[in-house]
This record gives structure tokens, sequence and C-alpha cells, in this order.
């Protein structure tokens, strides 16, 4: 119980910089929280995909562990999709590199390196002698 407990309040803690704005052409004129990252279908599908591997018994701990880090995997790649994509429909209408690193914040790269610290987290607490039943 102690592991699923810090396991999800480390995961709460990396969604955090998702509060910032992360995207936009200019600050105080056109800012898009991060929030954003969390509201599309991978990210959705993370964060249930994550709170079942930790929280819902499995007959295998090993199905756990693996929906636990697609949970964690999953949002950086839902990070990832939205930096390329979120400027797209509503700003450039192409989707560019050099508009992507141009239009995210600082904040968006805070972000991501927590998201990927998190996986990290992730795969040392399972793997530890006692976190073996996340």
């Amino acid at each position: 119980m102690k592991r699923k407990i810090i396991l999800s309040t480390a995961f709460i803690i990396s969604l955090l910089p998702m509060l910032l704005n992360q995207y936009g052409g200019a600050k105080g004129v056109q800012e898009i929280s991060g929030i954003i990252n969390l509201l599309n279908p991978i990210g959705i599908l993370s964060v249930v995909i994550f709170i079942a591997g930790v929280w819902m018994p499995f007959k295998k701990e090993t199905t756990s562990k693996i929906l636990g880090f697609l949970g964690t995997f999953g949002i950086v790649v839902s990070e990832i999709y939205k930096f390329f994509t979120w400027h797209a429909m509503t700003i450039t209408g192409e989707i560019s590199i050099q508009n992507s690193v141009m239009l995210a914040y600082p904040e968006f790269y805070v972000g991501l390196v927590v998201s990927v610290i998190m996986v990290v987290i992730y795969v040392i607490v399972c793997n530890t002698e006692e976190g073996n039943n996340p």
C-alpha cells in the first residue's frame, strides 16, 4: 500500500507543471496551459492506465508494472505529441519543428523533464525488493 501511495503522489506531482502555461505566441497575449497535454486521448488514456496499473489487483504483478509504466510513459508521449501539433490547427496550419520550438515556453521543457523523471522513478520503485507489488 505504501508503494501505491508513493507512486500515486509522485505521479500527481509530475503532472503539476501542466498547470503552467506551456505554449503560445507571446507571453501575456496568447498562452495555452499544459492541461491540453492531458486532455488529448493519449493523455487521458495514460492517466487511466496508470491508475489501473497501480491500484487494480491483477493476477500477475507484471501486468500491474507494465500498465503503470505505460501510463507514465504515455504522459511523455502525450506531451511530445502536443508539442508538435498544438499550433497546427490554431496558429500556423502546419506541423513544424521550428514552430514547435519557437512557440513552446520554458515551462514545457520543465514539464517534459519532470515527466521523464517520473518514468525513471516508477521503474526504480517497481524494481526494488519491497516495491514488487505496486
